[in-house]
């Protein structure tokens, strides 16, 4: 018993290490394949600097020829403290008009900004000018509160989980996104940077063992079954891709082949998923897994079964998380566009809610078909004779 425990042991360690040095390759092959310049104009560089003092405020009104508008200047001293012009002090402008909406909020003595070299406003050569203000120290202060309590609640896992989500994140922003920037093929890059994302998460997080193997069968057909479904509703329903301004942007962007929008929509349906349907599936091979050991007469029927409950149980937790995360990442532009639109026909009829809602639907159908094909694996599996 000792000896398998170690051996079993052994072989964990050793798949751990092999998945980690073969996502970093992964990664590393991925974006030397794609490398490309993100930008298509070249812009001058935001430094990060702190306020001395505000030295000046004025105000003038402004005759268009079409309307009349007001403009604020804010002169200012302010200290770079990053960069090849660390330390240098300069005097610096932040512009505001009544144009815009909301205002941006007036610099402050001790505030912390991001400014550029620009063109001044009247011509006359460049001058340092507000750009925004600096969140970046906030912002990680967050994410290294968010790693700790993963760490503090799931110690070595939690480790792991961070781990995988590094991957994750690096995947996507150093493959997937230079991949489509590149002109490559859309739905073969989502595919790839899919399978990548589910092999090395369940891998790292839970080791090889029947239980992984269980949830990534039960991820891929998932998965697979969303994807078919998202690619036909897209055709039955004349989908363009053209959602909203940012996706007629992509449109402009000087890429190697033109960008396809559908397949863009496409890949955000299968990625936007894909950890519901990996939490479901885990959750159901995991639970399976601990039934199977407690079990005195194994059964597949009475494991089949027990997976259905479970996923049960899942299916409406999951299904609302998954909704209410879409529904919130656009409630701004879904209120915007219900205080505009009288006409509820023609607002279901959008382009831009259509796909937000069968994003949701065929996102949610994903996890139901991973419940089913999870249970029937898995109850196989774990009743296979040794």
């Amino acid at each position: 018993m000792e000896l398998k425990n170690f051996n079993n042991s052994n072989k964990n360690k050793l798949v751990y290490i092999l998945t980690i040095l073969l996502s970093v390759a992964f990664i590393l092959a991925g974006y030397n394949m794609n490398k490309i310049s993100f930008a298509s104009q070249q812009y001058d560089k935001s430094y990060k600097a702190e306020i001395i003092s505000v030295d000046d405020v004025s105000e003038e009104t402004i005759d268009s020829g079409y309307e009349t508008f007001s403009s604020k200047t804010i002169s200012f001293t302010a200290r770079i403290t990053n960069g090849d012009q660390k330390g240098t002090v300069t005097n610096a402008r932040q512009y505001m008009d009544d144009m815009v909406a909301v205002d941006a909020k007036v610099v402050e003595q001790g505030d912390k900004i991001l400014m550029s070299s620009l063109i001044a406003r009247d011509g006359d050569g460049k001058e340092w000018t507000f750009v925004e203000y600096d969140r970046s120290g906030v912002l990680l202060m967050l994410l290294i509160s968010f790693f700790l309590l993963i760490i503090l609640f799931g110690r070595k896992k939690g480790l792991n989980t961070i781990i995988s989500l590094v991957f994750t994140c690096l995947s996507i922003f150093m493959v997937f996104v230079p991949s489509i920037l590149k002109g490559n093929n859309i739905y073969l890059s989502s595919i790839i940077v899919s399978i990548f994302i589910i092999f090395m998460s369940l891998l790292l997080i839970n080791g090889a063992d029947k239980k992984t193997l269980c949830a990534i069968v039960g991820n891929l057909g998932g998965l697979m079954i969303a994807g078919i479904l998202a690619y036909l509703i897209s055709k039955i329903l004349n989908l363009t891709g053209i959602t909203d301004d940012d996706t007629m942007f992509l449109l402009m962007l000087e890429t190697e082949k033109p960008i396809d929008l559908i397949a863009v929509l496409w890949s955000s349906i299968v990625i936007g998923s894909l950890g519901a349907v990996m939490d479901v599936s885990m959750s159901i091979a995991s639970a399976l897994n601990e039934l199977s050991e407690n079990m005195v007469e194994k059964s597949f029927k009475t494991m089949l079964k027990s997976g259905f409950n479970i996923g049960q149980d899942a299916i409406g937790t999951m299904t609302n998380t998954l909704i209410l995360a879409y529904i919130g990442s656009s409630l701004a532009v879904v209120l915007l566009l219900v205080a505009n639109y009288n006409d509820t026909l023609l607002l279901f009829n959008l382009e831009m809610i259509v796909f937000e809602i069968i994003q949701a639907i065929i996102g949610s159908m994903g996890i139901l078909f991973a419940i089913p094909i999870t249970s029937v694996f898995a109850a196989y599996v774990y009743n296979l004779k040794k």
